[in-house]
């Protein structure tokens, strides 16, 4: 009788401790599920704040890369939520736990200030709409198309296939040749022989037509600005022409083709190197 009445004790003991376990498994199991819905419910807000918001004008990698930075700083601030909330249902001090943390994150932000500049700098380089994925920029001695930016890098690809890598926190100064208007500048030399009035003529009337027939490149009617420098065998004339951005590159090379053959076909001299050799015999 007594070693079955201390069975039932055991028994009781042991369905005690297991409901424990039982109430603090399903209060772990709630705030998980708790906070996994209120990170779905805060991403599809933030999706829908960047999708539907009229006031804000940006392209869609943009939107993409600003999104996705706010998802990440939500998602592991609720990581850190749910590890203390589970901490305290096991009833495990969590008070020593941040203090150790906070001087941790002091120790390591000392010795991380340039990898806290470079996230500064990257998030308002996003948020500015200092550049994009895709433009074309000039960021130091690196010049080339925007491949990646990050909070904490900026990719630019050179049109020989080099890849830059640039902390955010070293850009001083960027050029972005993708915003607004550029502007083609044909420089044509001719021969000093050859008639520069006449020259001047013929890249008037290509370049009229040139513009009707390209509007979609070509903002303006183009510009002769005339004789712009002399050299050794040549002068040289200046055509200008506004582009659409980055417009400008094909459009040039497109014109001194042009340009060649008409002054082929009026013929106009192309200069090329004269030498004068005076030769004294021993008499002279």
């Amino acid at each position: 009788m007594k070693q079955l009445k201390m069975k039932i004790i055991s028994f009781l003991a042991e369905m005690g401790s297991f409901n424990v376990y039982l109430s603090a498994a399903l209060k772990i199991l709630f705030i998980i599920i708790f906070w996994r819905i209120i990170n779905a419910v805060l991403n599809k807000v933030i999706n829908n704040f960047f999708k539907l918001s009229p006031r804000l004008r940006m392209d869609e990698k943009k939107s993409n890369t600003l999104s996705g930075l706010m998802k990440s700083i939500i998602r592991y601030t609720i990581y850190i939520i749910m590890a203390i909330s589970v901490l305290n249902v096991l009833n495990i001090p969590t008070q020593s736990i941040l203090a150790a943390a906070g001087l941790g994150g002091l120790a390591l932000g000392f010795g991380a200030q340039n990898l806290v500049k470079d996230v500064i700098s990257g998030f308002f380089i996003l948020f500015e709409d200092q550049y994009a994925v895709g433009d074309y920029v000039s960021i130091g001695p690196a010049t080339g198309n925007v491949e990646d930016i990050g909070l904490r890098i900026t990719k630019i690809r050179a049109f020989n296939g080099d890849l830059h890598i640039i902390p955010n926190g070293e850009i001083k100064t960027v050029i972005n040749h993708s915003r607004g208007n550029s502007l083609a500048i044909i420089d044509i030399s001719i021969a000093y022989e050859a008639d520069a009035d006449k020259a001047i003529s013929i890249l008037k009337d290509i370049g009229s037509s040139f513009y009707e027939n390209n509007r979609d490149r070509v903002i303006e009617p183009p510009e002769v600005l005339g004789i712009i420098s002399f050299g050794e065998s040549d002068a040289k004339i200046r055509m200008i022409m506004k582009t659409a951005s980055l417009k400008h590159w094909s459009v040039e090379r497109e014109m001194r083709k042009i340009v060649k053959e008409a002054f082929r076909k009026e013929n106009i001299e192309v200069p090329y190197p004269r030498r004068v050799y005076i030769s004294r015999s021993d008499k002279a």
